[in-house]
Protein backbone atom coordinates (compact mmCIF):
# COMPACT_ATOMS: atom_id res chain seq x y z
CA UNK A 1 0.00 0.00 0.00
CA UNK A 2 1.51 3.20 -1.05
CA UNK A 3 2.51 5.52 1.62
CA UNK A 4 0.18 8.86 2.96
CA UNK A 5 1.13 11.76 4.46
CA UNK A 6 -0.53 14.48 5.98
CA UNK A 7 1.33 17.86 5.39
CA UNK A 8 -1.99 20.45 5.41
CA UNK A 9 -0.80 23.17 7.23
CA UNK A 10 2.94 22.88 5.14
CA UNK A 11 1.46 23.04 2.26
CA UNK A 12 -0.51 26.16 3.17
CA UNK A 13 2.47 27.55 4.34
CA UNK A 14 4.39 26.98 1.33
CA UNK A 15 1.66 28.24 -1.02
CA UNK A 16 1.20 31.59 0.67
CA UNK A 17 5.25 31.70 0.93
CA UNK A 18 5.36 31.47 -2.49
CA UNK A 19 2.25 33.71 -3.37
CA UNK A 20 0.63 30.89 -4.86
CA UNK A 21 -3.20 29.94 -5.16
CA UNK A 22 -4.23 26.36 -4.54
CA UNK A 23 -5.54 26.62 -8.30
CA UNK A 24 -2.42 27.22 -9.81
CA UNK A 25 -0.94 24.69 -7.13
CA UNK A 26 -3.23 22.23 -9.46
CA UNK A 27 -2.30 23.13 -12.69
CA UNK A 28 1.28 22.82 -12.03
CA UNK A 29 0.42 19.61 -10.59
CA UNK A 30 -1.73 18.14 -13.03
CA UNK A 31 -3.84 17.75 -9.46
CA UNK A 32 -8.07 18.59 -9.64
CA UNK A 33 -8.57 21.35 -7.55
CA UNK A 34 -10.57 19.77 -5.06
CA UNK A 35 -7.53 17.31 -4.72
CA UNK A 36 -5.53 20.13 -3.77
CA UNK A 37 -7.78 21.65 -1.55
CA UNK A 38 -8.40 18.42 0.65
CA UNK A 39 -4.30 17.96 0.69
CA UNK A 40 -4.04 21.53 2.20
CA UNK A 41 -7.27 20.84 4.68
CA UNK A 42 -4.92 18.07 6.23
CA UNK A 43 -5.87 14.98 3.62
CA UNK A 44 -3.73 12.36 3.20
CA UNK A 45 -1.21 12.54 0.24
CA UNK A 46 0.57 10.18 -1.29
CA UNK A 47 4.27 10.23 -1.56
CA UNK A 48 4.51 10.34 -5.67
CA UNK A 49 1.66 13.49 -4.96
CA UNK A 50 4.20 15.29 -2.47
CA UNK A 51 7.24 15.12 -4.54
CA UNK A 52 5.33 17.15 -7.18
CA UNK A 53 4.17 19.85 -4.56
CA UNK A 54 7.47 20.26 -3.44
CA UNK A 55 8.55 20.73 -7.13
CA UNK A 56 6.30 22.98 -7.69
CA UNK A 57 6.59 24.95 -4.84
CA UNK A 58 10.41 24.32 -4.01
CA UNK A 59 10.60 25.82 -1.29
CA UNK A 60 12.90 24.40 2.03
CA UNK A 61 10.72 24.06 4.53
CA UNK A 62 7.84 21.55 2.76
CA UNK A 63 11.12 19.71 1.21
CA UNK A 64 12.35 19.36 5.09
CA UNK A 65 8.56 18.33 5.69
CA UNK A 66 8.31 16.10 3.06
CA UNK A 67 11.96 14.22 3.67
CA UNK A 68 10.94 14.00 7.38
CA UNK A 69 7.75 12.06 6.29
CA UNK A 70 9.21 9.73 3.44
CA UNK A 71 12.36 9.15 4.68
CA UNK A 72 12.19 9.87 8.66
CA UNK A 73 14.45 13.06 8.83
CA UNK A 74 17.37 12.70 9.82
CA UNK A 75 20.46 10.63 8.29
CA UNK A 76 21.50 7.82 10.55
CA UNK A 77 25.00 8.44 12.36
CA UNK A 78 27.07 5.71 10.53
CA UNK A 79 30.57 6.90 10.69
CA UNK A 80 33.21 4.72 12.21
CA UNK A 81 33.39 7.18 15.43
CA UNK A 82 29.64 6.38 16.54
CA UNK A 83 30.02 2.68 15.23
CA UNK A 84 32.70 1.89 17.81
CA UNK A 85 32.52 4.13 20.59
CA UNK A 86 30.02 3.73 23.56
CA UNK A 87 27.71 6.21 24.56
CA UNK A 88 30.34 7.52 27.68
CA UNK A 89 32.70 8.00 24.98
CA UNK A 90 31.12 9.63 22.96
CA UNK A 91 29.86 12.09 25.30
CA UNK A 92 33.67 12.57 26.27
CA UNK A 93 33.91 13.32 21.97
CA UNK A 94 31.29 15.78 22.50
CA UNK A 95 32.85 17.68 25.47
CA UNK A 96 35.27 18.49 23.17
CA UNK A 97 33.58 19.66 20.27
CA UNK A 98 31.30 22.22 23.07
CA UNK A 99 35.36 23.34 24.18
CA UNK A 100 35.83 24.24 20.29
CA UNK A 101 32.72 26.16 20.13
CA UNK A 102 32.44 27.51 23.51
CA UNK A 103 35.94 29.36 22.02
CA UNK A 104 34.45 30.91 19.57
CA UNK A 105 30.99 31.60 21.07
CA UNK A 106 31.35 35.72 22.73
CA UNK A 107 32.58 37.00 19.29
CA UNK A 108 29.74 35.09 17.51
CA UNK A 109 27.27 37.05 19.73
CA UNK A 110 29.28 40.17 18.92
CA UNK A 111 29.03 39.15 15.19
CA UNK A 112 24.91 38.82 16.05
CA UNK A 113 24.19 41.69 17.30
CA UNK A 114 26.64 43.29 14.66
CA UNK A 115 24.63 41.69 12.05
CA UNK A 116 21.26 43.75 13.22
CA UNK A 117 22.71 46.93 12.92
CA UNK A 118 24.97 46.63 9.70
CA UNK A 119 25.79 44.32 6.88
CA UNK A 120 28.73 41.91 7.84
CA UNK A 121 31.77 42.34 6.04
CA UNK A 122 34.02 39.09 4.58
CA UNK A 123 35.86 38.33 7.51
CA UNK A 124 33.03 38.24 10.51
CA UNK A 125 30.93 36.01 8.07
CA UNK A 126 33.91 33.53 7.76
CA UNK A 127 34.03 33.55 12.18
CA UNK A 128 30.25 33.18 12.13
CA UNK A 129 30.39 30.88 9.92
CA UNK A 130 33.51 28.70 11.73
CA UNK A 131 31.15 28.93 15.01
CA UNK A 132 28.51 27.69 12.79
CA UNK A 133 29.90 24.91 11.71
CA UNK A 134 31.51 24.20 15.14
CA UNK A 135 28.41 24.24 16.84
CA UNK A 136 27.05 21.78 13.77
CA UNK A 137 30.13 19.12 14.92
CA UNK A 138 29.41 19.63 18.43
CA UNK A 139 25.53 18.41 17.08
CA UNK A 140 26.51 15.69 14.99
CA UNK A 141 28.62 13.84 18.09
CA UNK A 142 25.32 14.55 20.20
CA UNK A 143 23.46 13.20 17.70
CA UNK A 144 25.75 9.82 17.71
CA UNK A 145 25.29 9.74 21.33
CA UNK A 146 21.68 9.73 20.92
CA UNK A 147 21.76 6.97 17.84
CA UNK A 148 23.85 5.30 20.20
CA UNK A 149 21.56 5.04 22.79
CA UNK A 150 18.94 4.55 20.83
CA UNK A 151 20.17 1.58 19.11
CA UNK A 152 20.51 0.04 22.80
CA UNK A 153 16.80 0.49 23.21
CA UNK A 154 15.78 -1.31 20.40
CA UNK A 155 14.26 2.18 19.00
CA UNK A 156 14.56 4.47 15.43
CA UNK A 157 15.13 8.09 15.25
CA UNK A 158 11.37 8.54 13.81
CA UNK A 159 10.05 6.49 16.88
CA UNK A 160 11.58 8.96 18.94
CA UNK A 161 11.21 11.57 17.27
CA UNK A 162 7.31 11.03 17.25
CA UNK A 163 7.31 9.93 20.63
CA UNK A 164 8.72 13.42 21.78
CA UNK A 165 6.92 15.40 18.96
CA UNK A 166 4.02 16.24 21.52
CA UNK A 167 6.25 17.55 23.90
CA UNK A 168 7.84 19.86 21.45
CA UNK A 169 4.64 21.29 19.75
CA UNK A 170 3.85 22.21 23.80
CA UNK A 171 6.94 23.66 24.18
CA UNK A 172 6.87 25.65 20.85
CA UNK A 173 9.71 24.15 19.88
CA UNK A 174 7.51 22.86 16.66
CA UNK A 175 4.58 23.71 14.95
CA UNK A 176 1.66 20.95 15.29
Amino acid sequence: MPKVVTIGWELEYALQENGMKQKELAAATKTPNATVSDHVQGGGVRIEKLSDYVEALNTDRLRGQASYETYGFIKSMDGKVAEILTPTELDFLQDQETIQREERREHAKVLLIKSKLEPLNDDDKRDLERYVMEFLDEIVVELSIVFSILKILGMTITTAFNKRMPHWIEKKYMKG
